[in-house]
């Protein structure tokens, strides 16, 4: 037992032992053998020490450097030069690979107060820090999409590299510039991440300073003196600005044109350049003006005077915010004119001809683009300046009003800026009809139109209502038909207000006509036809409302309504039935009170045979009596007992009475009550009502018949 535990211990002593021991190290790559994975010698997955690293960096640099001197043993040139590729790339990967890490700028420190020179200049190093950092992300974007082409570019190589056979010529030089390429993407992905890096650092320091820039407001302090070089740049923009605009020729501005390359260079394309530098003057220096006027603001807001004009600075904001957008639409109407008299100058001197004139108007162009282009800089300069200054006036104005004012003045602004972004989205072209523009406005007036409109027909078919109920003579099916046109007309009349408001010309109504009867060919003839046939049920009144009627289709019940299309229908189980209009002209319709409100009915009974006809009489008549809806004492229309046939069990008889007006539109309920009351009356009477009765002549049984069958019956009951 002990000699086991010996060589176990032994055992696991010797595989500690192997385990622990150093692995040789990988072989350095070779051009001519590489492979697919032969990048990891420089960076395994596993990550090297620095020292081990820099280790298999120096062996991959002798192993390099003696292949080329085999190379240049052999006096192959070319490869030579692609190895000595190597050997640069190499070292240059060594040095980016354990170059320390880009650092940053040290840290901002928010001073105590700021003047307004201060505040500008602060924001003139984050303006120049932003456009850095924009560019650098430009930058970075750029790299990172060339660096995964490349690998792209890359694994090709790599599969094409090991598909050759091991005893190929082409096999080391292939290996060779496998092996540049991957160290120049190395490179590459070396120099990406530093610039991310340095992109990062930058980033943090350009939120920084615009931390900075939220605080200095508060921060701000100014002087009388601040005041007076303000006022005094204001005078000179505004001096300057009444000087350009009187030497500018205003002829030429309202004629700004961009040049055409196609027709060359003229003294008139030289005079609209001319215009355009002047007028970016004028620009500049408004500019200039505003952004004095929004400084001495500033100051007044900054200095311990009081008597601060809120709404005087939001009136001046929003004049500030007008102009900067009118310039901006301007300075891409000045950028256009600039760009395509550059296009003409370039194709002119391209051609490389023309007398002295023209070689003299050419330089004159180009120096006036020159110009232009210092303006334009000056102006772009300009810009962001009198926004900042905005901005500090803005954060004082809120912090001088009081929490409601503020809210109530930002909740305008923004009410403002979404009805005018409303209003523009709503005066967007949605299509066009006849060449008239449609937008959405148009198409909200017009559904505002028929909205108003159909208030309108409403409201006149509700006095029409109102006035025959107080006039009691005048029919109420004459007022519905009356009230019905009213309606059709006012909406004509709609329709055709609010389709001319959005510019649709009815003069041109043939050219709709003839598009309406294509449709009305194509599926709108049934709409048509019904809408026919109501305006004739209106004006012949075959068909009123109240009227009860009886379709050939089945439907029975009271007319509610006559529309366009349709006409409602209810029944007595109190359930509407919408019936097209064409199936009252077209088919066969029953109306049951269309020339008078009474209607005649008979209700069918009998009675037992024997029994004396007057009493039965007498009960059917005392039971028409009983039933509220008998019509009485109107000659010739009053209850009648009519005797119909011999039937089969019973003497059949017909009441037959006259109902009410408000009877006629109950037919089931009705017959339903007569005959309760019938009924009732024959059992008072002791009237029988019989029920059919059958003889039964029995002619065999069990082979039995006649006389034996019974005898046989008789002795054996069915019961037994």
């Amino acid at each position: 037992m002990k000699l086991i535990k010996l060589l176990l211990a032994l055992l696991f002593a010797l595989g500690t032992a192997i385990v622990s021991a150093e692995e040789p190290p990988p072989m350095v790559p070779d051009p001519q053998n590489l492979a697919a994975d032969w990048w990891t010698y420089f960076e395994p997955k596993e990550p090297l020490d620095t020292e081990k690293s820099r280790q298999r960096l120096d062996a991959a640099q002798t192993f390099i450097g003696a292949y080329r001197d085999r190379l240049q043993g052999e006096g192959d040139t070319a490869q030579v030069e692609l190895v000595e590729k190597i050997l640069v790339d190499l070292t240059r990967f060594q040095e980016l690979k354990f170059a320390p890490p880009p650092t940053g700028k040290p840290a901002i420190k928010v001073l105590e107060s700021y003047t307004l020179d201060e505040a500008l200049q602060r924001h003139a190093v984050w303006r120049t820090l932003k456009q850095e950092v924009d560019a650098e992300r430009e930058e970075a974007n750029w790299q990172a999409s060339i660096i995964a082409e490349e690998r792209k570019q890359q694994s090709r190589r790599r599969t094409q590299y090991l598909e050759l056979d091991d005893t190929s010529t082409q096999k080391a030089g292939k290996g060779l510039d496998l092996m540049l390429s991957r160290l120049g993407i190395e490179l590459r992905r070396l120099e990406f991440d530093r610039r991310k890096t340095v992109l990062r650092l930058a980033e943090e320091r350009l939120e920084l300073l615009r931390a900075e820039l939220d605080a200095i407001p508060e921060r701000l302090v100014t002087s009388a003196a601040d005041d007076k070089r303000w006022q005094q740049q204001q005078q000179d923009a505004e001096k300057a600005v009444a000087r350009l605009r009187a030497e500018i020729d205003q002829s030429r501005l309202f004629d700004l044109k961009v040049a055409d390359p196609a027709q060359g260079l003229s003294e008139a394309q030289y005079a609209v350049l001319v215009a355009v530098r002047q007028d970016i003057d004028i620009r500049l220096n408004e500019l200039l003006a505003m952004q004095s006027r929004l400084a001495r603001k500033l100051i007044e807001f900054t200095s311990d005077t009081g008597g601060k004009d809120t709404d005087a600075a939001r009136g001046l904001l929003a004049e500030h915010a007008d102009l900067k957008e009118k310039q901006l639409q301007l300075r891409e109407r000045w950028r256009r004119i600039a760009e395509r008299g550059r296009s003409v100058v370039g194709a002119k001197a391209l051609e490389e001809s023309g007398g002295a004139e023209e070689v003299q108007l050419r330089t004159k162009v180009l120096m006036t683009l020159d110009e232009v282009d210092q303006v334009l800089l000056n102006f772009d300069q300009q810009v962001p300046v009198t926004g900042f200054v905005a901005e500090l006036l803005k954060a004082r104005r809120h912090a001088a009003e009081s929490w409601f004012n503020r809210n109530i003045t930002n909740l305008k602004e923004m009410g403002g800026k979404s009805w005018s972004t409303s209003i523009e989205l709503l005066g967007a072209t949605l299509f066009e009809i006849n060449e008239t523009p449609v937008t959405s406005l148009g198409l909200l007036r017009v559904v505002l139109i028929l909205t108003i409109a159909l208030w309108l027909s409403k409201g006149i078919r509700k006095a029409i209502s109102r006035v025959g109920e107080k006039r009691g003579g005048v029919s109420q099916s004459s007022l519905y038909t009356f009230g019905r046109l009213v309606h059709y007309l006012v909406l004509t009349v709609g329709i055709i207000i609010g389709l001319s408001s959005i510019g649709i010309d009815f003069t041109k109504f043939a050219l709709f006509a003839s598009a309406l009867g294509v449709g009305i060919g194509f599926g709108l003839q049934t709409l048509i036809s019904n809408f026919v046939a109501g305006l004739i049920i209106l004006f012949e009144k075959s068909l009123k409302v109240g009227d009860f009627v009886e379709l050939e289709s089945g439907v029975t019940g009271e007319v509610n309504e006559i529309n366009m299309r349709s006409t409602l229908i209810t029944t007595n189980d109190n359930v509407d039935i919408l019936v097209p209009n064409s199936e009252f002209v077209g088919g066969r319709v029953i109306n049951w009170t269309l020339r008078e409100a009474y209607r005649r009915i008979r209700v069918p009974f009998g009675v037992a045979y024997g029994t004396e006809k007057e009493l039965v009489k007498k009960a059917a008549l005392e039971a028409a009596n009983k039933v509220p809806w008998t019509l009485q004492k109107i000659k010739g229309r009053q209850p009648q007992v009519w005797f119909v046939e011999f039937g089969d069990s019973s003497l059949n008889f017909e009441l037959v009475v006259w109902l009410t007006p408000e009877a006629v539109k109950r037919p089931g309920s009705v017959q339903a009550a007569y005959l309760w009351e019938i009924e009732t009356k024959l059992g008072e009477y002791g009237i029988e009502v019989p029920f059919p009765q059958r003889d039964l002549h029995l002619r065999s049984m069990f082979g039995l018949k006649d006389d034996n069958a019974t005898a046989f019956l008789s002795r054996n009951p069915v019961g037994n």
